[in-house]
């Protein structure tokens, strides 16, 4: 049966069914040839800093998630995460967010637009086909991350990759900036030459797609 990503209701349930955390509701099984992966970021002085790693089943997925799912969240916490500490999201559209947000004069009327006009530019992709909205959502994100750039006190950041080679050479680079190798090799619990073998060879072989989807679960997510 086709999922039906295009949907607030099929990810509502999504989100109600698996009580996890949101980036890893696909990751009950090992990535497969069309997985999409990804890096998210939310920080918020109150709710400190939620960094994830994941991926989805294909690109349509990965429209989906950052749409209905991470968009929620992110800009939930946004309104509401510098006064008190977020502990539940509620089941309401991203308008219906940033509508509330302005009413209550938590964001000004740019910020309002800026987050509508973010959800409706991801709905605008749908109807096109898988290639063209993949570079379309990667132009999204160029611009998402400038536009939520923020400051010490709130930002948000999302990255996509298309392999897990992809993701792991970023792995590499990103910790290599304020750690050393042996501090991300402690880290991912391997060697760094070990990690990009996994990631090179974790769609066809069984064994390191499940060491591969361990590290992004268990050791690289963190939520604190």
């Amino acid at each position: 049966m086709r999922e039906n990503y295009n949907s607030f209701k099929y990810w509502e349930n999504v989100i109600n069914e698996n009580k996890t955390i949101r980036g890893h509701m696909f990751m009950q099984k090992r990535p497969t040839e069309g997985s999409f992966y990804f890096h998210t970021l939310i920080f918020g002085r109150k709710n400190g800093m939620n960094n994830l790693w994941g991926y989805v089943p294909n690109v349509k997925g990965l429209i989906g998630y950052i749409q209905y799912s991470f968009l929620q969240e992110a800009f939930y916490k946004w309104i509401h995460g510098q006064e008190k500490v977020v502990t539940r999201i509620p089941h309401l559209t991203v308008d219906k967010i940033a509508i509330e947000g302005e009413k209550l004069k938590k964001i000004s009327k740019e910020v309002c637009i800026n987050m509508k006009n973010d959800y409706e530019f991801l709905s605008s992709l749908w109807e096109m086909p898988a290639d063209k909205s993949e570079i379309q959502l990667r132009n999204f994100i160029i611009d998402f991350n400038k536009k939520w750039m923020g400051d010490n006190t709130e930002f948000l950041y999302i990255k996509v990759f298309s392999t897990p080679e992809e993701l792991g050479e970023f792995v590499i680079s990103s910790t290599l900036i304020t750690s050393t190798e042996k501090e991300l090799e402690n880290k991912i619990g391997m060697s760094i030459d070990q990690w990009r073998d996994i990631c090179k060879f974790a769609i066809e072989d069984s064994i390191k797609g499940q060491i591969f989807r361990k590290v992004l679960l268990k050791k690289l997510s963190e939520v604190y």
